[in-house]
């Protein structure tokens, strides 16, 4: 009788910083009702993972939960694998970082279970060929990846029936394969499909295998997913026909699978991902063209040879992801000068993934996860500023974001201001230390691929019973209906002290859909260093404005001085033309709030207290923007009463359930209109005070 081997597993994972909620409602959804099955059919074997954030949430909230995981261990259905605690991507974090946080997971595991993992998951089975040695180096045997990984490296589905092995300067390293075909189907399609492919891969030789490792949200999360898993029985009929045909199928853990068979020899795996990620992760002309290659080539043999972009390429299509990796990496080299536990269980938690990429989930677009790497970096650093003297300044110049220009750092007890000369002299990050919050965690609106299908979405309020077990890759909602009357695109990315010279046509309706007139070239252009001290900065351009059909001269300067938790901020702007002119000077600032739709969040000025969310133009010299959950309050005071525009800003993203809008972040614009002479300097000073 032919024979198979079947290695199934799934790993559980929830973000840094996702709500409490959402942690539950997935342990209800998933994560119980899964084991409850795995339970109920001790012939099934298996390889879990969990990453830490989450089963130190389930192990502290759900103690029954982890007895029973504890008793599938020992009795061998049951082989936990472990991983970088807090999910990271492996390829980009410093080696002492990837080894103290697998080290962390595999000791929790322990502990918890009571078992010592030997293999690991690799998020978003990112593999660079360097990563092995200090995988081997934290005790990891074997690692689970994509078999696109295999296949860009020559081989072919029959040569995937088992693990190879692979080597970083002589550390060796058990790789295993996972079948995209198997992800595809299962659980989507009905079991027979499975078990169809099951029989077409059978053999005579002994130790042919083929393995399954997925996400286990796909197990009741996913829309659909819970009724169709375990209301419809798909797992419980999975299960059983699993048991009922033990004579030719053999379910083993991975471990078990080593222990007994040989690797089918040496491999060396190029960079990658699995290939929907190698699609996200291009750029947005090159994606286009490469997803219609994919699917021109499906089934044909040239299809194992297609490999998109690389997910190092996230960091350069999103600045505001990479902006956060820096940081990691920045407050992770000051780690390794003044070492502190605590710190770096903080900076391993800004390592998380999650919020560094975006594809078909939200990640990047998903303001509180971006929040929740902001405040444990942040947080890391105040251990570290407790080894200074109250009252400390400190400012630096140095290659912050790694762009090959040097960025401005002006830091103290209180507040972090990291300025970028060479973009528009803009202030990109403003920490306000005790409330650990990065005020300027913002995002841009950017054009999208998948806005494309916004026209074909289905409102998730018309989706029929039919639809809803659909696979994810395959079902396109919108959460809102006329969704695509809501894009819009920003030409420059949304920090502060941003200077614009608006045209006469510029209004507050077009300056927030980024159709505005703009006159000047300061917004994305260099400024220069004037100078610089502890806890102060001057920058200069000079640049053009265009006034009618000339190009004509002017320069600016801007000076921002600190006190504790106050910002003081000059601007000289001086006309070094032979001509007469007037402008429209408008100096914008994006706060970062983590919702719109909270009483306790809102703008007051003279008129009274309105919601982040509401559009308005006004006139005054003094504002409020202020978030009680956050415990955050901006004080904006200008010398004289001025011009403000006030609007929020929502991105239009995808995600496992359709496309959402979400808010990001509000726009505050004071605006100045003057005449200015020849030879003339006008000069306007701004106070932000943040404060709890």
């Amino acid at each position: 009788m032919k024979k198979l081997t079947f290695l199934f597993g799934i790993h559980n994972h929830q973000p840094v910083g996702n709500f409490d909620y959402v942690l539950d409602m997935a342990y209800e959804k998933a994560y119980l009702p899964f084991i409850e099955v795995l339970n109920r059919h001790p012939k099934i074997k298996m390889g879990i993972h969990f990453s830490g954030y989450l089963f130190e949430y389930i192990a502290k909230h759900h103690p029954h939960y982890i007895e029973t995981l504890k008793s599938l261990v020992q009795r061998g259905q049951l082989e936990f694998l472990t991983g970088g605690y807090y999910e990271p991507i492996m390829s980009v974090i410093p080696d002492t970082d990837k080894i103290g946080q697998i080290e962390k997971l595999t000791k929790f595991v322990k502990e918890t279970v009571n078992y010592k993992p030997k293999g690991m998951w690799l998020a978003e089975r990112v593999w660079e060929p360097q990563i092995a040695k200090p995988l081997v180096q934290a005790g990891i045997e074997y690692v689970v990846v994509d078999d696109i990984h295999f296949k860009n490296a020559g081989l072919y589905d029959e040569d995937l029936t088992g693990y190879y092995v692979t080597e970083e300067l002589g550390y060796p390293l058990k790789v295993f394969p996972i079948s995209k075909y198997l992800r595809y189907t299962i659980p989507y399609e009905p079991t027979k499909v499975t078990f169809d492919y099951f029989r077409k891969l059978a053999s005579d030789g002994a130790g042919k295998c083929i393995m399954m490792f997925d996400d286990g949200e796909k197990f009741g999360v996913w829309p659909g997913t819970h009724r169709h898993v375990y209301e419809e029985g798909w797992l419980e009929e999975f299960f059983t026909l699993l048991e009922e045909n033990a004579d030719w199928i053999t379910m083993m853990t991975p471990s078990e699978y080593i222990s007994l068979f040989s690797s089918l020899g040496r491999v060396y795996l190029p960079i990658g991902s699995y290939m929907e990620m190698t699609e996200w992760a291009l750029p947005t002309r090159a994606r286009k063209e490469f997803e219609e290659l994919v699917n021109s080539s499906k089934g044909k043999p040239e299809e194992n040879f297609l490999k998109g972009g690389i997910w190092r390429n996230f960091l350069s299509k999103y600045t505001e992801a990479n902006n956060i990796h820096k940081k990691a990496l920045y407050v992770s080299r000051k780690l390794i000068e003044n070492p502190s536990k605590e710190a770096l269980d903080e900076c391993w938690q800004g390592e998380a993934n999650d919020a560094y990429w975006h594809g078909v989930f939200g990640g990047l677009y998903l303001p509180h996860l971006r929040h929740a790497l902001y405040t444990h970096l942040i947080n890391a650093e105040k251990y570290l500023d407790e080894k200074k003297e109250k009252g400390w300044n400190r400012s630096e110049r140095v290659d912050y974001n790694a762009d090959g220009k040097e960025e401005t750092l002006l830091s103290s007890e209180y507040l972090n201001l990291y300025f970028e000369p060479g973009y528009g002299g803009r202030l990109f990050e403003l920490d306000y230390k005790p409330s650990s919050y990065n005020v300027l965690n913002t995002l841009m609106r950017r054009y999208e691929p998948y806005h494309d299908k916004l026209k074909y979405a289905t409102y998730v309020g018309d989706l029929s019973e039919s639809d809803k077990a659909k696979s994810i890759h395959n079902l396109i909602l919108a959460k809102e209906k006329d969704m695509e009357k809501m894009l819009v695109y920003d030409w420059y990315e949304k920090y502060a002290m941003i200077d614009h010279f608006l045209g006469d046509r510029a209004t507050l309706e077009n300056f927030q859909n980024g159709s505005f007139p703009e006159q000047g070239d300061f917004v994305n252009q260099p400024y220069e260093i004037a100078f610089l001290m502890n806890n102060a900065v001057k920058m200069t351009r000079d640049g053009h404005v265009w006034v009618g059909s000339e190009f004509l001269p002017l320069s600016v300067s801007k000076t921002i001085e600190t006190n504790k938790n106050v910002m003081f901020i000059h601007y000289d702007i001086t006309n070094t033309s032979i001509k007469d002119y007037s402008l429209k000077f408008a100096n914008e600032y994006n706060f970062f709030f983590l919702s719109a739709n909270s009483e306790d969040r809102g703008i007051e000025f003279k008129d009274g207290i309105h919601a982040v969310s509401d559009t308005l133009e006004f006139d005054t010299n003094s504002v409020k923007i202020f978030s009680k959950p956050e415990h955050i309050r901006i004080r904006l005071e200008l010398g004289e009463k001025t011009l403000f525009w006030f609007f929020p800003i929502y991105t239009i993203s995808f995600s496992e359930g359709g496309f959402e809008k979400v808010y990001q972040e509000s726009s505050l614009i004071p605006i100045w209109q003057f005449v200015i002479r020849s030879g003339e300097t006008k000069q306007f000073d701004l106070r932000i005070i943040i404060e709890s």
